[in-house]
């Protein structure tokens, strides 16, 4: 079987160690259930039960905030699950995305041995054991810079005890084990990204079967524009935990959220900028297409366009209204309305839309945080004025 029959990202390395583990199923539904019982499991209850047992039993309040840590309930509660959720509605999707290249007749036979190389390159890149290595090793050098650099008032009270680095139990597992989960969940999500933005690269070097007349006015390629909007899942996850940690400063630093709108703003500028980045990588591919497109369609127009004028305008100064029901007339309108769709063709593969539906996407956990910063008498008072 051929690596093009297979998918890109058809299985991880984490999770090929969990199936073999008996910890997930083969049925998606149950897997990603288990799956993420999994990551709640390791990463937010051990937190929970070591600060609910210093609370009740050594009496230590400050293991009493860790219930009220925002910034933990969105990580592990909220952002885990998504990224974990986001295999299975993302993956598959851009699976359909890849085999769409050929199935629509894009990749020309001749390029079929090229395509399947970069089916095979992606999968390598993508399933591999030193990639997910590599990852493990970025991960915990990050954990452990940043718990040796860390500065002990920049710890949360249910983090910091006298001890070596200042923490806690649960300041050391959180370190060791559920900070790198998110982590990591994350690095391999912008890892799958560049993975793909490799793929379409490799792409946009073949000659594809483009057409520049195509009604979609991207030469056939608009399916690539709208593709970033697959992976809002995945920009909804990074506005939870971003959100999360402003949340954590306007509960008990009583922070004005408004005060600090450049934090939501600066992460939809980020999210939408990376996500949209993949399709561009076909500017020059449609420049090409339009150029080759406005001297083909160009000629053809000028030739029938003047043919059309030697027959019915030179040398006449009438014509008569039955001339309107030629076929000369409806199949010049034809071909110049097809010829249009070349002049219109897009610059690039962005659709306004498509990016404004990630920046909503990443935006959209940040409204509890600016809803709770509304007085409750004034938001009943609005309420009511749209009631009444």
């Amino acid at each position: 079987m051929s690596d093009a029959g297979k998918g890109i990202f058809d299985e991880a390395r984490h999770v090929t160690v969990l199936r073999r583990m008996r910890l997930i199923k083969p049925e998606h539904r149950a897997e990603a259930g288990r799956r993420i019982l999994f990551a709640v499991a390791i990463g937010w209850l051990p937190l929970a039960i070591i600060c609910l047992v210093e609370w009740l039993f050594l009496h230590s309040s400050s293991s009493a905030g860790f219930f009220s840590d925002v910034a933990a309930y969105a990580r592990f509660l909220l952002a885990v699950p998504i990224l974990i959720l986001s295999d299975y509605i993302i993956l598959p999707r851009l699976e359909a995305i890849a085999q769409y290249f050929v199935h629509s007749g894009l990749v020309l036979p001749d390029d079929r041995q090229r395509f399947d190389e970069a089916i095979a390159s992606a999968r390598r890149m993508s399933l591999g054991v030193w990639p997910s290595l590599g990852m493990a090793i970025v991960v915990y050098s990050l954990v452990i810079t940043i718990g040796v650099t860390i500065s002990p008032q920049a710890l949360l009270d249910w983090q910091r005890a006298d001890g070596p680095l200042n923490l806690s139990v649960a300041g050391w597992w959180n370190l060791l084990v559920s900070s790198p989960l998110v982590l990591g969940l994350i690095l391999s999500w912008l890892w799958r990204l560049g993975v793909w933005m490799r793929f379409l690269h490799l792409l946009s070097r073949m000659q594809l079967r483009l057409v520049p007349s195509h009604p979609d006015k991207a030469a056939g390629l608009e399916f690539v524009a709208l593709s970033p909007r697959i992976f809002a899942p995945l920009a909804f996850a990074i506005g939870v935990l971003t959100a999360g940690t402003l949340g954590n400063e306007v509960v008990h630093l009583h922070l004005d959220p408004m005060d600090h709108i450049a934090v939501p703003v600066a992460t939809a500028i980020v999210v939408v900028a990376l996500l949209i980045s993949p399709p561009l990588l076909f500017a020059r591919t449609l420049m090409l297409t339009r150029r080759r497109g406005v001297f083909e369609y160009g000629a053809l127009a000028r030739q029938v366009g003047a043919e059309f004028e030697a027959k019915w305008l030179d040398g006449k100064k009438t014509v008569d209204t039955s001339a309107l029901s030629e076929p000369d007339f409806s199949a010049t309108t034809d071909l110049y309305s097809v010829a249009a769709n070349v002049y219109a063709m897009q610059p690039t593969l962005f659709d306004p839309r498509v990016a404004a539906s990630v920046a909503i996407a990443t935006l959209v956990p940040f409204a509890p945080i600016w809803l709770a910063a509304i007085p409750t008498k004034v938001l009943l008072t609005h309420l009511i004025g749209l009631l009444v």
